[in-house]
C-alpha cells in the first residue's frame, strides 16, 4: 500500500519522531511510506482565483511546489493529515496545503449524499485518516469538531475519514488503523443546528476582519460591509475593516482586535473550514488566549454552496475559538450561495442586502443578532428529500455548468475542462 503522510508540524518537535515511528511501522508492515513535511516545501496561499478550475483545469498556476503534495496524494492508496494542535485546530501550515488540493476536484456541481458536492476529477482517491497532537487544553468537545469537519473535507474529497487521532494512540495501534480495510469511517452529524449568541451591551464601534484571500475583490467584504453599513446606521456608531490578506501586517492586526469594542471576523469556506491566511491570523492571537478583557466577536461564513449545512461545521469551531479567547460569541452569519454575489446587479441582491443592514442595526440597538433575519440570510440549510431527485435533475443541465464553462470558454480551455495532469 502507498501511504502519503502530509506533516503539518511548522517546526521540528516530538511530533516529527512520533510521525518517525509511524513510518518505520509502517515500512515493517511492507507499505511505500512518503512523507512530506511540509515545512520544507515551498507553499504559496491560495488566493480563491480559481485558475486551478477554469484556466489551467487540474493545475494551480502559482509557483510553488504544491504541485508534489497534490501528486503524492492523488497517487497514494491511503492520506494521512497530520498537525499538531494550534488554537484548537490543525496548523495552518496543513491548512495551506488542504486549500492547494481543490484542484483535484472539478468544479461542477453534483448530487452526493443529499446534498451539493463537487464533481471528481479523478477515478482514485486515498482513504484519509487525521492525526493531531493534542494541547493542553484540548478536549472531547475539540476532538468531535474536528471530527465532524474533516469527514466534510473527506466527503468533499471523494473519499471519507477513517479516523481522528492523537499522539496519544501507541504507535503500533495507529499503524493497524491503515490496514484495517473494513470500511470503518468516522460518522459525522448530519444535521447540525445554528448556534446561538450571546446578548451584550449594544457597541458603539465594530473592528470587522476580511478573511477573504481575494482581500477587497472577494464576496465576503462585500457582506461584511453591508453588515457594518447597518450596525452604522445607527447616530453615534461607526466601524473599520482590515484586510488579512495583508499576512505582514497580522501581528498589527492582533493588537487592533485586542483593543477593539466589538469584532466581526469574516471569510469564505475553504476545503470545509478557514482559509489558511484565517488560519495563520487566529494562530496569531494565541497570547490573547483567556484574556479577562477580550472584546466580543462574531464571525461571518459563506460559501458557494447552495445549503447553508456546509458551513454549520466550522461554525461549531469558531463558537468554541471565542470561548478559548476567553471573548463573549456572539453568534456566526451563514450565507450559502455566495459565490455570485460580486457579480450580481443590484436589484438581486437588494433582499440580502436590507437583512444584512437590517442584522446590524439589530445589533447596534438590542446587542443581539436577530435570530429571524440570521435564519433569511443563511437561505436553504438543507434540501428536502423531496427535492433532491428535482436537484440531481437541475445538475445535469448545462445552466447549472453556466458560470464555470464561461469561464473556461473565455480561457480557450473548454475542452481540457476534465484534465488529470496527475494520472501519469
Amino acid at each position: 500500500m502507498k501511504i502519503t503522510i502530509l506533516n503539518g508540524n511548522p517546526e521540528t518537535s516530538g511530533f516529527d519522531n512520533y510521525l518517525a515511528e509511524l513510518s518505520v511501522a509502517l515500512e515493517s508492515e511492507g507499505n511505500v511510506v512518503t512523507q512530506l513535511d511540509l515545512r520544507n516545501v515551498t507553499l504559496r496561499y491560495c488566493i480563491g482565483c480559481f485558475g486551478c478550475w477554469v484556466k489551467t483545469p487540474g493545475e494551480c498556476g502559482a509557483i510553488d511546489e504544491s504541485c508534489e503534495v497534490r501528486r503524492a496524494v492523488i497517487h497514494s492508496d491511503f492520506t494521512l493529515w497530520a498537525a499538531p494542535l494550534k488554537m484548537g485546530f490543525p496548523s495552518a501550515l496543513l491548512k495551506m496545503a488542504l486549500d492547494k488540493s481543490i484542484p483535484l476536484i472539478h468544479p461542477y456541481i453534483v448530487v452526493h449524499h443529499g446534498e451539493a458536492h463537487h464533481r471528481p476529477r479523478y477515478e482514485h482517491y486515498p482513504r484519509l485518516g487525521l492525526l493531531v497532537e493534542p494541547e493542553s487544553d484540548t478536549d472531547e468537545t475539540d476532538l468531535e469538531i474536528l471530527a465532524n469537519v474533516f469527514s466534510r473535507t473527506a466527503l468533499n474529497m471523494k473519499s471519507r475519514l477513517e479516523f481522528t487521532l492523537t499522539t496519544q494512540t501507541p504507535v503500533s495501534d495507529l499503524a493497524a488503523r491503515f490496514s484495517d480495510k473494513s470500511n470503518s469511517f468516522v460518522p459525522y452529524e448530519k444535521r447540525l443546528t445554528p448556534t446561538q449568541g450571546t446578548l451584550i451591551r449594544p457597541p458603539k464601534k465594530m473592528t470587522l476582519f476580511n478573511g477573504s484571500p481575494r482581500g477587497r475583490k472577494g464576496n465576503t467584504p462585500i457582506l461584511l460591509k453591508q453588515f457594518a453599513e447597518g450596525f452604522a446606521s445607527i447616530p453615534g456608531n461607526c466601524y473599520e475593516i482590515h484586510n488579512l490578506n495583508r499576512v505582514r501586517d497580522h501581528r498589527q492586526y492582533v493588537q487592533t482586535l485586542a483593543g477593539a469594542e466589538c469584532v466581526w471576523l469574516g471569510f469564505p469556506l475553504y476545503t470545509d473550514a478557514m482559509p489558511g491566511i484565517v488560519k495563520s491570523f487566529i494562530e496569531a492571537l494565541a497570547p490573547l488566549r483567556g484574556r479577562n478583557d477580550n472584546p466580543p466577536i462574531g464571525f461571518l461564513v459563506q460559501s458557494g454552496f447552495p445549503e447553508a449545512l456546509h458551513s454549520r461545521y466550522i461554525e461549531r469551531y469558531l463558537q468554541k475559538l471565542a470561548g478559548r479567547l476567553g471573548a463573549p460569541y456572539l453568534g456566526t452569519i451563514v450565507k450559502g450561495g455566495g459565490e455570485g454575489v460580486r457579480m450580481m446587479p443590484e436589484e438581486r441582491n437588494a433582499k440580502l442586502f436590507e437583512a444584512l443592514q437590517g442584522l446590524g442595526s439589530g445589533l447596534a440597538r438590542t446587542g443581539k443578532l436577530s435570530p429571524e433575519l440570521l435564519s433569511e440570510i443563511a437561505g436553504v440549510e438543507r434540501y428536502s428529500p423531496l427535492l433532491v431527485p428535482v436537484f440531481e435533475i437541475f445538475t445535469r443541465l448545462p445552466i447549472s455548468r453556466w458560470y464555470w464553462d464561461s469561464q473556461l470558454k473565455q480561457n480557450g480551455v473548454y475542452e481540457e475542462r476534465f484534465a488529470r495532469p496527475y494520472v501519469s
